[in-house]
C-alpha cells in the first residue's frame, strides 16, 4: 500500500474508532466519501487496473462482515468501514486486515466475557444462534446493545497490524 493510501486510511479509521468508542456510531459522512476516495486514489495512481483493484477490495471488504450484520451481531457502519479498508488497500490487504481485526476483537471479547462472568452463557447462546440458522425451533436470547463492542477500534488495530506485521495469507 502506498504511503498516501496508508495515511488517508488510518486517518479515517482513527476518526471512526473515536466516534464508535464515544458515541457508538460510525458515521456515513465519514465512510461514504472514504469509499469514493479510496477507489479514486487507486484509479488515479494506476488507471483502469487501479479502479478494478479498489472496487474489488471494496466488495471483498464489505462482504467479510456481512454475515454478522445479517444475524445482528454487527452494525452496518462496521461493514462500510471494512469496505473502506478494501477500497484503499485492495482485496489481498483487506483479507489480512480482516484476520488481524478478528483476532484483536475476538481476544478482547473473550477477555471481557470472562471478566463479566458471561462466557459460558454467551457460548450457549451462540450455539442457539447457529441452531436457529440451521432450522432449530429454539430461539437464542436477543442481542444486547450494552454487550456490543465498538468494533471500529478493532478494525483500526487490525488494519494497523496488517500494515506492519507479516502477511498471514499469501495472495
Amino acid at each position: 500500500m502506498s504511503s498516501i493510501n496508508g495515511i488517508f486510511l488510518l486517518s479515517v479509521l482513527l476518526i471512526a474508532a473515536i466516534t464508535d468508542l464515544v458515541r457508538r456510531k460510525i458515521y456515513d459522512w465519514l465512510t461514504l466519501p472514504a469509499l469514493v476516495l479510496g477507489v479514486a486514489i487507486n484509479t488515479i495512481g494506476a488507471g483502469w487496473p487501479g479502479l478494478g483493484f479498489g472496487l474489488l477490495g471494496l466488495v471483498v471488504g464489505g462482504l467479510l462482515f456481512l454475515p454478522f450484520l445479517l444475524v445482528e451481531g454487527m452494525g452496518a457502519g462496521d461493514i462500510k468501514l471494512m469496505a473502506v479498508v478494501g477500497a484503499f488497500g485492495g482485496a489481498g490487504f483487506v483479507l489480512q486486515a480482516w484476520f488481524y481485526t478478528a483476532v484483536a476483537g475476538g481476544l478482547w471479547a473473550v477477555a471481557a466475557l470472562i471478566i463479566k462472568g458471561k462466557l459460558i452463557a454467551t457460548l450457549k447462546n451462540l450455539l442457539l444462534w447457529i441452531g436457529s440458522m440451521l432450522g432449530s425451533k429454539r430461539k437464542p436470547a436477543p442481542f444486547s446493545e450494552q454487550d456490543a463492542l465498538p468494533y471500529a477500534a478493532f478494525i483500526f488495530l487490525g488494519t494497523l497490524a496488517a500494515l506492519f506485521l507479516p502477511p498471514v495469507f499469501v495472495i
